[in-house]
C-alpha cells in the first residue's frame, strides 16, 4: 500500500513538472480536435512574424516562449473568432473557459492579468452585445444611421469605462508586465508608455512597447503632415523619374489643375477605379492633368500596369527613399489630392470614392 502511494506521488509531481514547462495552458471547451493556426505578430512591422501549427485535444492546446521576450499571439478559429495571447517568458498561465469567454490564471503576469480581466469582461460583454443587437436590427431593416445615434451613447460609455480601468491599472502598477500589455488597448498610447517603470521598458515587453512608441511616433508624423497638407496649404514639391526616365515637377504643372493618384499595381481598388478616371480625364483633360504617383512597385510592374490598363496620363515612380508619402500624410490607396492652378491643395480623397467625381463636375461645371 505504501509503494503504491509512493508512486501516485511520484506520478503526480512528474505530471505537474510537464504541465509546469508550457509558458501557456488553453483548456476551451469549445475547441475541435485538430490542429489550429497560430500567428506571432510583429507589431513595429505590423507583419506575421512566424506561423505555428499547435494540436488541440479535448480542448486543449499549449503555447511555449521562446527567447526572452513576451510575444504576441493571435488564434483565428474561423467560426469562432479571434483570440489574443501574450506569451511571456519565465511564466506559466492557464486559460479556461469557452473560446470568447476564458478566465485567467497561473503565475503572477497571468494571475495579474486575470484579475483584470474579470473587472473588464462584463463591459466588454455589454459593449459585444450593443454591437450584436444593433447589427440584427439592421438586418431587419432598420435605419443604420438612426439606430447608430441611439446606441452610440452606451457603447462609448462602456468603452470608456474599460479604457479608465486599464489606465488606473498602469497608473497603479507601473512596474508590472501587464501594464505594458495593456499599450495596444488604451486611447493615451503615449501616457500610458510614459507611465510604465523603467524596469518594464527594458525588460520582457521591450519589443512590445518600442513597438507602440513607434506606432505613436508615427501617428504624431501623420498628423503634422496632415496639417502641412490641409487644404488651403501649398501642396509640397517634388521631382521624379518618369516611364522615360526624364525628371518631372509637381511644379512643372502650374496653370492646371493637377490630380496627384497614389496608386499601386497591387491595389485592388485603384484598378477598380481606372475606367471611371479614363471617363473624366477625356471629360476634363482641358482642364486639369494627372499624375499618377506609384507606390510600393518594381519599376518593372509599374511600367507593366501603365502599359495593361492603358493609362494615358501623366506618371512617375516613388522610389522607396522618397519621402513623397509622408510629404502627403498618405495612409491608404488610392489616395487622390486635387491640387489647383496656383499650386494650392483643394481636397485629399482616401479610397475609390464616387464622391470624388461628383466633387470634380462641382468643380467643372
Amino acid at each position: 500500500m505504501k509503494l503504491k502511494m509512493m508512486t501516485f506521488a511520484a506520478l503526480a509531481a512528474t505530471t505537474l513538472a510537464a504541465f509546469a514547462q508550457h509558458t501557456v495552458t488553453a483548456k476551451l471547451s469549445d475547441l475541435k480536435d485538430g490542429e489550429i493556426m497560430v500567428r506571432y505578430v510583429d507589431l513595429a512591422k505590423r507583419t506575421i512574424s512566424r506561423i505555428d501549427t499547435v494540436a488541440v485535444k479535448d480542448g486543449t492546446f499549449y503555447l511555449d516562449a521562446k527567447g526572452d521576450k513576451a510575444l504576441f499571439a493571435e488564434i483565428t478559429v474561423r467560426e469562432l473568432g479571434s483570440l489574443p495571447i501574450f506569451v511571456v517568458p519565465g511564466e506559466q498561465g492557464v486559460l479556461s473557459g469557452t473560446f470568447n469567454h476564458a478566465e485567467w490564471s497561473g503565475s503572477k503576469f497571468y494571475a495579474d492579468l486575470g484579475k483584470l480581466v474579470k473587472q473588464t469582461d462584463p463591459l466588454l460583454n455589454e459593449m459585444r452585445t450593443i454591437n450584436d443587437d444593433f447589427s440584427k436590427k439592421v438586418r431587419d431593416g432598420a435605419n443604420a444611421d438612426s439606430l447608430r445615434a441611439i446606441v452610440m451613447p452606451a457603447f462609448q460609455a462602456a468603452n470608456k469605462k474599460v479604457d479608465d480601468l486599464q489606465m488606473d491599472f498602469i497608473k497603479n502598477n507601473p512596474a508590472n508586465d501587464v501594464s505594458a500589455s495593456l499599450l495596444m488597448d488604451i486611447d493615451d498610447k503615449e501616457g500610458g508608455i510614459n507611465l510604465l517603470a523603467p524596469s518594464v521598458k527594458t525588460g520582457k515587453f521591450s519589443e512590445f512597447v518600442s513597438a507602440i512608441q513607434t506606432m505613436v511616433d508615427r501617428r504624431k508624423a501623420q498628423a503634422e503632415a496632415a496639417q502641412k497638407v490641409a487644404p488651403g496649404k501649398m501642396a509640397p514639391d517634388f521631382t521624379l523619374k518618369t516611364p522615360a526616365g526624364t525628371d518631372l515637377s509637381l511644379s512643372s504643372l502650374r496653370g492646371k489643375y493637377v490630380i496627384l493618384d497614389f496608386w499601386g499595381s497591387w491595389c485592388g481598388w485603384c484598378i477598380k477605379g481606372f475606367p471611371d478616371m479614363k471617363k473624366y480625364y477625356e471629360k476634363y483633360k482641358s482642364k486639369l492633368e494627372i499624375l499618377g504617383v506609384d507606390c510600393n512597385d518594381t519599376q518593372d510592374k509599374w511600367k507593366a500596369a501603365i502599359e495593361k490598363y492603358e493609362l494615358t496620363w501623366k506618371h512617375v515612380y516613388n522610389p522607396d527613399n522618397s519621402s513623397i508619402t509622408k510629404d502627403y500624410a498618405i495612409e491608404g490607396y488610392p489616395t487622390k489630392v486635387i491640387i489647383d492652378p496656383e499650386g494650392k491643395i483643394v481636397k485629399t480623397i482616401v479610397g475609390e470614392d464616387p464622391a470624388f467625381y461628383t466633387f470634380l463636375d462641382e468643380l467643372f461645371k
